[in-house]
């Protein structure tokens, strides 16, 4: 049985974002809004980076990823990966300095998703920088949310 080049391609993608539901996400949340900000595609690659993939993946789940496909499934993550995601797509939010009605909607999607309390998520944006600048912004958000959230 002879398989085309195409097909092996497309089942490598479809592996790639099955295995990788969180940067997938967070591609659709930096698609949400029409357009893909080179800060919020720059601060997902880091993302993606830190989770052991590489670049070509990377750009792969990029290029592949329609936010008209979906939300995949989370039932896998653990509580952990939850707020991760969680606090990534804050981040990813936030990182170009405007929050989008869309984005602030796929986030309470996602928190009633996972179920988390939307209250504490208002609460959580609301009380955090939209000028993300350092590593110390960030661990500003990473520390409200694990308090916030978990």
């Amino acid at each position: 049985m002879i398989i085309s080049l195409t097909n092996l391609m497309w089942k490598d993608n479809e592996h790639i974002m099955e295995n990788n539901p969180h940067l997938n996400i967070l591609v659709q949340m930096a698609q949400i809004d029409g357009e893909s900000d080179e800060t919020e595609l720059e601060l997902i690659r880091q993302i993606g980076k830190s989770e052991n993939l590489s670049d070509d993946d990377i750009d792969k789940i990029i290029d592949t990823t329609n936010h008209d496909g979906g939300i995949p499934s989370i039932e896998n993550l653990s509580e952990k990966d939850k707020l991760e995601l969680m606090t990534n797509l804050i981040l990813v939010m936030k990182i170009d300095g405007i929050i989008h009605k869309n984005e602030m909607q796929f986030c309470l999607d996602m928190i009633d998703k996972i179920g988390y309390d939307q209250d504490a998520f208002y609460e959580l944006v609301s009380s955090t920088t939209n000028d993300i600048q350092s590593d110390k912004d960030i661990q500003v958000i990473r520390d409200k949310a694990k308090t916030l959230l978990g």
